[in-house]
């Protein structure tokens, strides 16, 4: 990955004031000659020493004016840019946290380890005393559905929750991200802007955590040895799925979705057990899969949204200063991950894999209209069912919040229907 591309925190810059005046002009008489004789009336000499001394003093008030101005301007500016607003007070500390990735080969792991990044920035602005190691679920051998537990005894100080991983037990995060009936990244950064509050606050309260920031993954598409032109071109493909709405839309356009480990899809396609998979472009192509599949079809629009949480009872024990600046620099990597995503790691999802050997076969309309069909029929009234039905909290935020920008509504009968 190309570092231009990655998050470097703007460091404050402090203004300096330049002031224009020249301190030491020689006096000078009625006539506008300059007084050398040092001597003439009294009044004349007091005149001499005073206006200097009124000088001296104006010229410190504006000093002292203009550069609370300038300072309040550049501080301003820095955090509006990077988010280092925020003045460290502490000293001392020395806390430690083991971040797990989903895999260090994702591009927001590896943005949060880059240079400038967040995990750097973070040491950088509290002189060393909060650290934070990268890690991953692989080499900790932990399993996605596991986090929420883990954070919430506190196993894990400091974890990548992702809504696909944890939808089984708790489904209602999904309501952002329900596969199939979003037709373009627009939409989708509404949606998932439209409940951030709520969800970050269902998240929080079931894993007895705190979510700093949440990192972007981009769209995803099915990586196959088959050529998916049409809806039927799916039927009975075993299509590996990493979250339960997207099992839903791949049995919903008569696929057989499986659920297989991140790390274990390249074997899996190599030996013919997966027809397929669904990932997003530079995930699949960061751990290769242009070597074991051909064809990259798609995309669905399906941004992944995951939550950087820190275990609540390890937060609570960190002084308020050193809170400020991890969750100020958690936030400018928010903000950069969602530019980077769009603009440079979703084409190139496509681009790296066309390199690596794989042709790319965009959706037709009709497979597109086919994804939504099966959305309205399948995905979004089995999320229903899974909440409690139409009258759970999960069915009611979906009308309120995100129904009104997808075009979709859930009726009283826990069905879904365009509007």
């Amino acid at each position: 990955m190309n570092s231009d591309n990655l998050y470097f925190g703007v460091p404050s810059v402090h203004g300096q004031v330049s002031i224009g005046a020249e301190p030491g002009i020689p006096s000078h008489n009625a006539r506008g000659q300059e007084d050398k004789t040092g001597g003439g009336n009294p009044m004349t000499k007091l005149r001499k020493f005073t206006f200097p001394i009124l000088i001296g003093i104006f010229l410190l008030v504006l000093a002292a004016c203009g550069g609370d101005d300038e300072s309040g301007t550049a501080s301003s500016s820095s955090s509006s840019t990077s988010g280092s607003s925020s003045e460290l007070v502490s000293e001392g500390h020395d806390i430690k946290f083991q971040y797990a990735c989903i895999n260090r080969t994702l591009d927001p792991c590896k943005l949060l380890a880059a240079p400038g990044g967040m995990v750097e920035r973070i040491s950088e602005r509290t002189n060393g005393q909060v650290t934070i190691e990268i890690s991953s679920f692989p080499e900790l051998g932990l399993a996605g559905p596991d986090t929420l537990r883990l954070v919430e005894d506190g196993t894990l100080g400091m974890v990548e929750i992702y809504s696909g991983y944890i939808g089984g037990d708790l489904p209602i995060v999904d309501v952002a991200n329900l596969w199939g009936v979003i037709g373009e990244i627009d939409t989708n950064w509404k949606t998932i802007e439209a409940v951030q509050g709520p969800i970050h606050k269902i998240i929080e309260e079931r894993s007895n955590g705190v979510v700093l920031a949440e990192s972007y993954y981009g769209n995803n598409y099915y990586y196959t040895n088959k050529k998916i032109t049409t809806p039927a071109d799916l039927e009975g493909l075993k299509i590996r799925s990493h979250s339960t709405v997207l099992g839903d839309l791949i049995d919903g356009m008569g696929g057989d979705a499986q659920f297989v480990a991140f790390s274990e899809v390249y074997t899996a396609l190599e030996r013919g057990i997966l027809d397929g998979a669904v990932t997003c472009g530079p995930c699949g192509a960061g751990l290769r899969w242009f070597e074991v599949s051909d064809y990259l079809n798609g995309p669905i629009i399906s941004i992944g949204v995951t939550y950087i949480t820190v275990n609540k009872d390890r937060w609570d024990a960190i002084p308020a200063d050193l809170q400020a600046i991890m969750k100020e620099e958690a936030m400018a990597h928010q903000k950069e991950n969602r530019r980077v995503m769009e603009d440079v790691w979703d084409p190139a999802g496509i681009t790296n894999n066309v390199d690596g050997g794989m042709e790319f076969v965009p959706f037709s309309q009709e497979l597109k209209d086919a994804l939504k069909q099966a959305s309205i029929d399948s995905v979004i009234p089995n999320w229903v069912d899974r909440n409690g039905g139409a009258d759970s909290e999960a069915a009611k935020m979906f009308n309120e919040h995100v129904g009104p920008i997808v075009g979709v509504k859930i009726n009283a009968d826990g069905s879904a229907s365009a509007n």
